[in-house]
């Protein structure tokens, strides 16, 4: 038992030093989402399915032409799409109207009922880059369950069964002085 939670280490390692990573970046950005995959074609040609987006969320006020990342309460996923105009409220705060650039017709049928705007606060992002398909792997193993659940046994059994086969540098066996 002992042998396998040694050789399962390096293992835990990783993924500890990626969630890290992961942690230092939605403090570094200040989103819960510093990265995210473009799910729909709905942002053609500038972003395409697959595309990873990269997020900033330390900017106050929102420009036409900015491409905010808007996720409402009641929405399971978020909505990316550009700042097509902005208004100001009685107290100052902006009122944001979005739109797709492949959709013919602004978003206001997709925002919540009786609301004309999207608010800053509903914004958890603006998109400051973006590498193209990198995420396609995502999407195609999200919509099949069982490739996800191969890939997680995978990753499992080759972490269990790679006991003994290499050591961390500096690392020799132990022998018995007898």
């Amino acid at each position: 038992m002992r042998g396998s939670l040694v050789s399962a280490l390096p293992g835990f390692q990783v993924a500890s030093a990626l969630y890290m990573a992961w942690c230092l970046a939605r403090l570094a950005v200040n989103t819960p989402y510093p990265a995210m995959v473009v799910l729909t074609e709905s942002m053609v040609p500038a972003f395409h399915p697959g595309d990873v987006i990269f997020l900033w969320n330390r900017t106050e006020l929102i420009q036409i032409g900015d491409i905010p990342v808007i996720w409402f309460e009641a929405d399971p996923l978020p909505m990316v799409h550009r700042a097509l105009s902005i208004a100001h409220g009685e107290e100052g705060h902006q009122l944001i109207r979005t739109k797709g650039d492949n959709n013919d017709v602004d978003d206001v049928s997709l925002y919540p009922p009786g609301q004309k705007f999207v608010y800053r606060r509903q914004i958890i992002g603006l998109v400051r880059g973006y590498l193209p398909f990198v995420g396609l792997f995502t999407i195609h193993v999200g919509k099949v369950q069982w490739l996800r659940e191969i890939i997680l046994m995978g990753l499992l059994a080759s972490i269990m069964l790679g006991k003994g086969k290499a050591r961390p540098a500096g690392i020799r066996a132990h022998r018995s002085e007898h």
